[in-house]
């Protein structure tokens, strides 16, 4: 029996990317089987969870979703990063020719979210002619809001000189904790912003045996294996005390989880329930980027 809603698990939103890729650090057992993915969303939404995230990028994983999601789930996908130093007319009827294959593909008629994938594509010549892409979308009811996943707080800057957001994608964790101390989430709250944070376990990083790890974590093993470390001081799971750690942020609206079975999906909404007090965590920040930031890390 899967919990009921509770605060905490009211945050939580599905991210699916493991429905259509092979994604993860930890992750040995490639994609999600499709009888996995529908499981998995019947559960999240049996447990109250009314959101998942997607993107054109994630490989299959829009037409899975459009294969198995019910009706009352809202989506947020993504448009991916626009080839090219300009965004010209024929990028804009590319970006318009993906959300048509993203609806048909996942069976809606509009979106509740779309983001870009790449906000640096708003540094572009030619950038005016995606921000009107965007509205248009919008005015017509093909897209509810509007939004970006950023990665860092020059991007979140860009976009709020440009467009009329909605929605920051942003990623925040243990260890990547940049906006919450450079101020940008009260910063992006002040402005009535939906925020969901993704990263949230570091592709599986956070919750494994750093000595498992690949090669790349060697020099930061010690910094992992702290958090361990706390998790078992105050009788915690290594995977309540990341979640919680986000849950408890009253600046973040959404926190994005991606299992790949109804299993882990279980351990999540287990953990997001779990009322135990969080010790302080300031301390386990770090700004070293070849450890927080994934895509610095060397290809598998």
């Amino acid at each position: 029996m899967l919990p009921l809603m509770s605060q905490g698990v009211d945050k939580l939103a599905l991210g699916t990317v493991q429905f259509g890729l092979a994604y993860g650090v930890t992750n040995v057992q490639g994609r999600v089987p499709e009888a996995e993915a529908a499981a998995i969303v019947q559960a999240s939404a049996a447990a109250g969870i009314d959101l998942v995230d997607t993107a054109a990028a994630y490989g299959e994983s829009e037409s899975v979703l459009g294969r198995v999601l019910p009706p009352g789930m809202r989506i947020v996908s993504k448009l991916p990063a626009i080839p090219g130093d300009t965004i010209g007319e024929d990028a804009v009827a590319r970006c318009r020719a993906v959300l048509d294959r993203s609806l048909v593909q996942l069976n809606r008629t509009r979106l509740d979210g779309l983001l870009l994938h790449r906000p640096d594509d708003l540094k572009k010549p030619g950038r005016n002619r995606l921000v009107a892409l965007l509205a248009e979308l919008k005015a017509a009811g093909r897209i509810a809001r509007i939004g970006i996943a950023a990665y860092d707080r020059a991007q979140i800057q860009v976009a709020l000189d440009l467009l009329p957001l909605d929605i920051v994608q942003l990623p925040m964790n243990l260890l990547d904790q940049r906006m919450l101390r450079d101020g940008t989430l009260a910063k992006l709250k002040q402005r009535n912003i939906e925020l969901h944070a993704r990263s949230a376990f570091l592709q599986g990083a956070l919750l494994a045996d750093p000595a498992a790890l690949p090669d790349h974590f060697v020099l930061h093993r010690a910094r992992l294996a702290e958090i361990g470390r706390i998790a078992a001081l105050h009788a915690l799971s290594r995977l309540t005390l990341c979640l919680r750690f986000l849950l408890d942020r009253p600046e973040l609206d959404r926190v994005l989880v991606g299992v790949t079975s109804v299993a882990e999906l279980r351990q999540i909404l287990a953990a997001a329930a779990d009322p135990t007090p969080l010790p302080g965590l300031a301390a386990l920040a770090s700004d070293d980027l070849s450890l927080i930031n994934p895509s610095l890390w060397p290809a598998r």
